[in-house]
């Protein structure tokens, strides 16, 4: 027999009352699918169905309702307490009913399972004490708290709280807080004057937290990471884990990396008889197991009004199909390259200051006999020796250094080299007819003036 709405055996309604009334959950229909299966309605989901708490529990009749609010559908399964209302002849529900404050578990405190309940496959099924079904899993999670956190919630003022006057005691607000079944949820907050909002997945306890696993997503206006997540140790950036001291009798030091410098005062509170004001206020804190950005049409962009630190507790990779470009007033690779002991040398700079030494000496020449010129040999060995200037000429083949035109310096771009640039973007993945000792992928910029 399909259910209809408006099977209704104990609601009285009239024109202007409507009365609430406590049902227990027999069934949740989440999908089309599952409503097709044991009702007519084709085009509804979000249905529950549900017996009355009052009277005989073998003889309730079975209804249905939809929930009261049009755009937010708390969770709810088989065994919870909710509150209904009939209005034109149809159901509406509210719920369930939070009695337990566990978001977990907010079964039916009023069930008595040794009443028994007649429901669909009684037979294949078995509840658990609390009415639930035994495949909901029984793990016990707790609402968020707000603790105490007189430096938040008191900025500037700290040293003029008393923790045992009846104000203080009143001085407290909740938080909006909305709550999943199983650790996940978003709390639209404040500390003092200044909002927070924080949200939270696979978080298993009472307070949100950075370093017990999860995903956090969380916007504060006042305070240090530290101060908006005070339940555990002070936070820590995965990137800044130190070099490891190494035994006295042992030259083995495991690297992992130097600090990356990062701010972890950002936000401190200033009491309010300092002279500098506070001015760190918003930050966003982004912390999980893993963070995948992923563009799939256009670009992405940072952009900040100081710097941009990057920073792993093991490799850095970087793959483009395209060129890459780091734009900047100076680049140093290594903290010591600041030092500026050891420039970069620029490689088309580096082939001509070696191919004019190279010229000098294949152009040098001896004074022999009524001082005629005569070409350097090797060797003191005429009968081994070949010119100098041959050997270099070898030399400057085997490395690509250009042709030698005796008495001229090199010319430039000679040897034939090939920018492979179109209206000032790179058209190829490399030059060619470089020395050796050139990249054919890597290239910088020459000196600015």
């Amino acid at each position: 027999m399909a259910l209809k709405y408006g099977q209704t055996s104990d609601t009285i309604v009239t024109d202007s009352t409507y009365s609430f009334r406590l049902g227990h959950v027999e069934r949740v229909f989440t999908q089309k699918n599952d409503i097709k299966i044991f009702t007519d309605f084709s085009t509804d989901s979000q249905l529950i169905q549900f017996t009355s708490v009052k009277g005989n529990t073998s003889q309730k009749a079975k209804q249905v309702a939809l929930p009261l609010l049009r755009g937010v559908n708390d969770s709810i399964t088989r065994g919870d307490v909710i509150l209904y209302v009939n209005i034109g002849g149809k159901n509406f529900y509210l719920g369930p009913i939070n009695t337990k404050n566990l978001p977990s578990n907010s079964s039916d405190h009023t069930y008595d399972p040794k009443k028994g309940k007649k429901v669909f496959n009684e037979d294949l099924r078995k509840d658990r004490s609390d009415g639930y079904n035994k495949n909901i899993p029984n793990i016990k999670i707790p609402k968020l708290s707000k603790i105490r956190h007189n430096t938040m919630d008191f900025p500037g003022q700290l040293d003029s709280i008393n923790p045992t006057t009846i104000e203080y005691a009143e001085s407290t607000f909740s938080d909006l807080t909305l709550e999943g079944r199983y650790g996940n949820a978003i709390r639209v907050g404040a500390r003092n004057q200044f909002p927070q909002l924080i949200i939270s997945n696979n978080n298993t306890g009472d307070m949100e937290t950075l370093s017990g696993g999860g995903s956090v997503f969380a916007m504060t206006s006042i305070g240090t990471i530290s101060n908006n997540f005070p339940i555990e140790p002070a936070f820590q950036l995965s990137s800044d884990i130190k070099i490891l001291e190494a035994n006295e009798q042992s030259d083995d030091i495991l690297y992992k990396g130097f600090v990356l410098g990062f701010n972890y005062d950002y936000g401190q509170i200033k009491p309010l008889d300092v002279d500098e004001e506070q001015s760190e206020f918003d930050q966003v804190i982004i912390s999980s197991d893993r963070i995948i950005f992923n563009s799939t049409q256009e670009d992405i962009t940072l952009s900040s009004n100081r710097g941009i630190k990057i920073g792993a507790a093991e490799n850095i990779e970087m793959t483009n199909k395209g060129y890459s470009v780091f734009e900047s007033r100076n680049i140093y690779i290594g903290k010591k390259a600041r030092d500026r002991s050891q420039p970069m040398v620029l490689g088309e700079e580096l082939r001509r200051l070696l191919t004019r030494i190279l010229r000098l000496i294949a152009d040098a020449q001896a004074l022999g006999d009524y001082n005629v010129p005569q070409p350097l040999t090797v060797f003191p060995n005429v009968l081994q020796a070949g010119s100098l200037r041959t050997e270099v000429d070898s030399i400057m083949k085997e490395f690509n250094l250009g042709s030698l035109i005796p008495g001229q310096n090199p010319p430039s771009p000679d040897p034939g080299y090939q920018p492979n640039v179109t209206e000032g973007e790179p058209s190829g993945d490399r030059s060619t007819g470089n020395a050796t000792f050139m990249s054919q992928h890597h290239f910088i910029e020459t000196n600015r003036e």
